[in-house]
């Protein structure tokens, strides 16, 4: 059985650590998780979205903005050239190894309902 009131209060949660984590490194909660798979070798834009679970358009916003930051290029696979290959800049590898570590505080329920997914 699910308590709809907790999902509810992990959703505020995911919200709160977002707009904490937006004004700490100018990222959106898909911006980091994005920039962290590519930074794991993820290359393969398809890929991305399929294991992110972002329909491929979201995935395109998304690039479309960390390209404009200079955090991501975005190239012709040369493998596949129907394919796009995502790769982090210098700057991009410095923020993702910045923010890897951060100090900012994860609220209780959302601590709570990642160690039950631990399980």
């Amino acid at each position: 059985m699910v308590d709809l009131c907790s999902i509810r209060k992990v959703q505020t949660a995911i919200r709160a650590f977002e707009a904490e984590l937006k004004a700490e490194t100018g990222l959106s909660l898909n911006d980091a998780i994005v920039l962290c798979a590519a930074s794991k070798g993820m290359e393969d834009a398809a890929s991305l979205a399929r294991e992110l679970d972002l329909s491929p358009s979201r995935l395109t916003r998304i690039l479309d903005s960390l390209v404009a930051r200079g955090l991501v290029s975005r190239a012709e696979s040369p493998d596949d050239r129907r394919s796009i290959s995502v790769t982090l800049t210098a700057r991009g590898s410095r923020l993702v190894a910045e923010y890897r570590e951060t100090d900012i505080e994860v609220p209780a329920e959302l601590a709570r309902a990642a160690k039950k997914n631990k399980a």
